[in-house]
């Protein structure tokens, strides 16, 4: 006796007899709001995001919660669905608003709507399925601020919750802060209560860090312990051997820099060798300049010419004639002597020396 609408909507959700939902279900005030979310809930699986995320919207904001709905609560009151919000992490979610919240802000994260999606997620009372939806989102948007606020205090007790120490830590690493980064992977990789997925992605993270920090063999060896439990998991030995040629390319460059920083020192030492040297050679120049100037001053002091001094006549008339002096001069000439001191005859000194032509202004006093 239930209305077509309801027994269409009821084949659609229970047995699965249709491929689709005839448009008069989707129009009726009760059935339709049902429909819409099972609807996204396909679309979502079907990786239709935009589709999805049109229909769950309308159900987010219908008249009254998906939960309230006489279809959900007489049909599908255990209806469960599993969604996997973040690094491979399943959570097990009713057909209520805030599950259907969490399947929009996917949608929307894939469609690269993170803000939208933010604002969604947000409005949720504070679960921690919503808190793992939401530091996922800020990690996409590298607000690592954030997401330490949102994952201060929180217990590693759960799959939840240790993914979201694993994000915590990476938001520490981004930060630079490299301790609390591997603080916060402890509770991860001391034992083996988590599971494989977490206990993996906790050691890849691990190895992240030693990578930053340049510790090259720790961040192999923990790669190397996901090998040894599981040799199948993909992209391990890639990456060990990524890491063995950053750490040789790391000790090349460290072997060059070291190479350029003793090339550079000794280009110093030699050009520091040679400004001493310049300054020592200009040094001494300078000091054998001054002493060829004190030699040549001394030796022109000591060689000073002498100046002899006479009478000049300027007169016309005795151009020609001898002046008395001349005439005394010439008779006191010691005539055909060989050079010598003679007698003087200016009678300045005893004796004056006769150079073979005439007196000069040599001088002696003795013989």
């Amino acid at each position: 006796m239930a209305p077509k609408e309801e027994k269409a909507l009821y084949a659609y959700a229970i047995s699965q007899q249709v491929p689709g939902l005839d448009p008069q279900v989707m129009q009726h005030p009760v059935y339709g709001h049902a429909a819409a979310a099972l609807l996204g809930l396909q679309q979502f699986r079907a990786g239709n995001d935009e589709a999805c995320a049109a229909q769950l919207r309308s159900v987010i904001h219908g008249p009254a919660p998906i939960e309230t709905n006489p279809f959900v609560l007489k049909y599908l009151s255990g209806f469960i669905f599993d969604l996997e919000i973040a690094g491979g992490v399943i959570v097990s979610l009713p057909l209520t608003s805030a599950a259907l919240t969490l399947v929009l802000a996917e949608a929307l994260q894939s469609l690269q709507r993170d803000t939208e999606a933010i604002q969604y997620v947000e409005q949720l009372d504070p679960t921690y399925p919503a808190l793992l939806s939401l530091t996922e989102l800020y990690a996409d948007r590298q607000d690592w601020e954030e997401i330490l606020r949102l994952t201060d205090r929180v217990p590693v007790d759960s799959e939840v919750t240790a993914l979201l120490a694993i994000l915590r830590s990476q938001a520490h690493l981004e930060l630079g802060q490299m301790v609390a980064a591997k603080e916060c992977l402890k509770p991860l990789t001391a034992s083996k209560k988590h599971s494989e997925n977490i206990r993996f992605k906790a050691l890849v993270h691990r190895s992240n860090i030693s990578l930053a920090e340049k510790a090259y063999g720790r961040a192999v060896a923990d790669l190397e312990k996901i090998l040894a439990e599981n040799s199948q998991v993909r992209g391990i030995r890639e990456a060990i051997a990524e890491i063995n040629q950053a750490k040789l390319d790391a000790e090349s460059q460290k072997a060059n820099a070291a190479a350029e920083k003793a090339a550079e020192t000794q280009r110093l030492r030699d050009q520091k060798a040679a400004e001493v040297a310049r300054r020592r050679e200009e040094k001494a120049a300078d000091a054998q300049r001054l002493r060829a100037e004190k030699s040549a001053a001394k030796l022109a002091q000591n060689n000073a010419p002498v100046i002899q001094t006479g009478v000049i006549s300027l007169s016309d008339d005795d151009a020609d004639t001898p002046s008395e002096d001349q005439a005394l001069d010439t008779a006191n000439e010691p005539m055909g002597k060989s050079p010598g001191f003679y007698p003087d005859p200016e009678g300045v000194a005893p004796f004056r020396y006769w150079d073979g032509d005439s007196w000069t202004s040599r001088v002696r006093m003795t013989q």
